[in-house]
């Protein structure tokens, strides 16, 4: 029952930093420069954004299999469409289609890994949910580029609709939304069903609680720019500086899903099983996560060596993974039967970052482009990737003093109880 979701989900995280692969391509494609680009990278966040509050009231409304379905098959069309796409507008069309799917399906996977394990587990399940999506990650890189170079991106984007569709339909006929759906005895209440009003009063108490902020901050600090360097700028940028082949670079890039997939579950075992506890390990990870911007700042002679690239994107993703604990601090300081709005709500502030930070690093890029273009795609200067990088680590330094305010919860629903 959890496990069959997350085949929707790996594509799901996949379609989030595909871009990044298929840069120059589309760039070609549709002649367009870095901003545009990354505007049609960015409209996949905006929609996880708009849709936060929907995706959590469709997961506790019509129930999280449906929901998944319904998200797959969308996902699928919109991929097989952006790989037809003939002009710039189309595309753009199906990237948010795209976004438009991907946009329930951690929700309805949350809500169904709510329901069929028991609470002492959610924060590792948790982490496990990142690590399947961060698989996703790495198959954007290398096996994309390899597929890609092969195929071609048309091609390889009509394929993943398809095999996303026929996902979709397996959920349907695999997943039930709990285990009194087949005569199982379940450890959790059932999600409240509301109506609009419902889910209004709802949004509005989890918004106006102010535990829900400092772990949504956090976690949206080190989503921003994790995922706009892998998803959208880390290729370019070491074929453009490191002059490495697109595959060698997707291959490094791919160094922060895997990082990411290693760190997610840890960060939860350690809450969950070790530690006892949120706040510390939010702490120290991503007090890891801000170190580790630094080298990136260096350029010249003073670059980072290539050979070091790889073990340091490693380590940030690593760092990365604790944004994973969100769902989890979420969810226990709020309504236990709201954990679909309720988890739903992390998305909103967290993608809204990614999509902001994701503009504005192609402005920044296009700012200091000098006009060298290498087969329609831009290409830019050392500088214009450290003035980037520099804005990360900016963010990830706040991102630990918004990880020093998360509530401790010692793994407890504290809804109910006075704040610490």
């Amino acid at each position: 029952m959890v496990a069959v979701p997350a085949s929707i989900y790996f594509f799901s995280y996949f379609h989030r930093v595909a871009p990044a692969v298929v840069a120059a391509d589309l760039m070609r494609a549709f002649a367009i420069p870095g901003a545009s680009l990354a505007l049609l990278a960015s409209v996949y966040p905006y929609v996880f954004v708009a849709m936060a509050l929907v995706a959590g009231s469709l997961a506790d409304g019509i129930g999280p299999r449906w929901t998944l379905t319904l998200g797959g098959v969308t996902m699928a069309f919109g991929a097989a469409l952006f790989g037809l796409a003939p002009s710039f507008g189309v595309a753009f069309v199906a990237r948010l289609l795209v976004g438009l799917g991907a946009s329930v399906v951690l929700i309805a996977w949350l809500s169904l890994i709510a329901a069929w394990l028991r609470p002492a587990d959610f924060a590792t399940a948790a982490g496990w949910t990142q690590t399947v999506g961060n698989v996703g990650g790495l198959a954007a890189s290398a096996p994309l580029a390899l597929v890609v170079e092969a195929a071609g991106w048309r091609q390889t984007f009509v394929l993943i609709g398809a095999v996303t569709l026929l996902l979709a339909l397996l959920v349907l006929v695999v997943v039930r939304d709990r285990p009194a759906d087949l005569g199982l005895p379940s450890e959790t209440a059932p999600p409240r069903r509301a109506g609009l009003g419902g889910v209004v009063s709802g949004a509005r108490s989890i918004v106006s609680n102010p535990r829900t902020w400092p772990p949504v901050l956090a976690a949206g600090g080190i989503f921003a720019t994790l995922l706009t360097l892998q998803g959208l700028w880390g290729v370019a940028w070491l074929t453009q500086v490191y002059g490495v082949r697109r595959v060698e670079a997707a291959t490094t890039v791919a160094m922060l899903a895997l990082g990411f997939a290693v760190g997610s579950p840890l960060a939860g075992w350690l809450s969950d099983r070790w530690i006892g506890g949120r706040r510390l390990p939010f702490v120290v990870f991503s007090a890891g996560y801000a170190l580790c911007w630094l080298p990136l700042q260096l350029g010249g002679e003073s670059r980072i060596p290539a050979g070091w690239l790889a073990p340091l994107l490693f380590v940030l993703g690593l760092c990365g993974g604790v944004l994973a604990l969100v769902f989890t601090c979420v969810r226990e300081v709020n309504d236990p039967s709201r954990v679909g709005l309720a988890v739903g709500f992390c998305n909103m502030p967290m993608f809204l970052g990614f999509a902001l930070l994701q503009a504005l690093s192609g402005v920044l890029l296009d700012a200091y482009w000098q006009g060298l273009a290498v087969d329609g795609a831009r290409v830019y200067p050392e500088r214009a990737y450290r003035a980037f990088f520099a804005i990360c680590l900016a963010i990830a330094v706040a991102t630990v003093v918004a990880a020093a305010r998360v509530t401790e919860t010692r793994g407890r629903n504290v809804w109910t109880a006075p704040a610490r």
